[in-house]
């Protein structure tokens, strides 16, 4: 497992034996010209947003994919929107030329409730299958995509319901099916014969980086743990080339656990110390 710290122009590594993301101004750095461009699936969630600001922040040329572009509300002259969705093949090879650098960002829209059970799921699956015939019908060969560490602590398809007072064990039944196709997503891009990195971030918030993010490749992530979007869009950046986490599923988490019953308080609106 290794700490990184990100800023917004770079990651700032605390082992010696890692290397800060090259400066496009240093000698021998990488130029906006030697910068793949970033195929963006997911433009408007909340990790989209984050690698759009801060991708184009270092220059990237990013082709973002949304089913409804103008909900980002970002123009720069480095960033062409398409409309189209992960269960539309030809939508996805549409925007796709065949030298781009695809990083999926898509996720499932959970309950407001987040104690209501999620049924069955099918997303990931149908998006895997779909993305994987465009990048091989236009010649894509890296692939970046989003996951969950809740794929290493899902619970089985027919496991008993645990006690609705424990809150971790809950959310976990409550989004076996979602996790299982997660799952499942993960093996059909694992076989597929892309070059991939398969991401599995912990819990995230809406904060400045905090440089506090930890890594994982063991599929042993702690569950139920906080890190940021800025802070995973600052990895993604960094790995879009690196052969460092290539074919690998990687855990992105921190020391910072996530507090159930708080977070329960927030989303139903109850006053904290209320849900015990």
């Amino acid at each position: 497992m290794r700490s990184i710290a990100a800023t917004t122009l770079c990651i700032v590594l605390t082992l010696s034996n890692w290397a800060c993301a090259p400066d496009p101004a240093a000698p021998g750095g990488a130029s906006e010209s030697t910068k793949p461009t970033i195929a963006l699936i997911g433009a408007t969630s909340r990790s989209g947003r984050e690698i759009i600001r801060l991708g184009l922040a270092q220059g990237y040329r990013i082709k973002g994919l949304a089913r409804t572009p103008s909900k980002l509300g970002v123009e720069h002259e480095n960033l062409t929107l398409f409309k189209g969705d992960v269960r539309d093949q030809a939508s996805l090879e549409a925007m796709l030329d065949g030298d781009e650098v695809v990083v999926s960002m898509v996720g499932y829209n959970t309950p407001v409730d987040p104690l209501a059970e999620i049924g069955e799921v099918d997303i990931y699956t149908v998006m895997a299958k779909n993305l994987i015939g465009a990048m091989q019908a236009k010649g894509n060969r890296r692939l970046l995509i989003a996951s969950s560490t809740g794929v290493e602590h899902r619970v089985a398809l027919d496991s008993e319901r645990p006690d609705p007072k424990d809150y971790s064990a809950s959310w976990r039944w409550n989004a076996r099916h979602l996790y299982n196709d997660m799952y499942l997503m993960e093996e059909m891009i694992a076989a597929s014969g892309l070059e991939y990195i398969l991401l599995r971030p912990g819990f995230m918030v809406q904060e400045p980086a905090r440089g506090d993010m930890k890594i994982d490749t063991a599929g042993a992530t702690p569950p139920a743990r906080v890190i940021t979007y800025a802070d995973f869009a600052a990895f993604i950046l960094a790995n879009l080339t690196t052969s460092d986490y290539l074919n690998r599923a990687v855990g992105l988490y921190s020391d910072t656990a996530v507090n159930p019953a708080a977070e329960l308080e927030k989303v139903l609106g109850k006053p904290p110390g209320s849900i015990q």
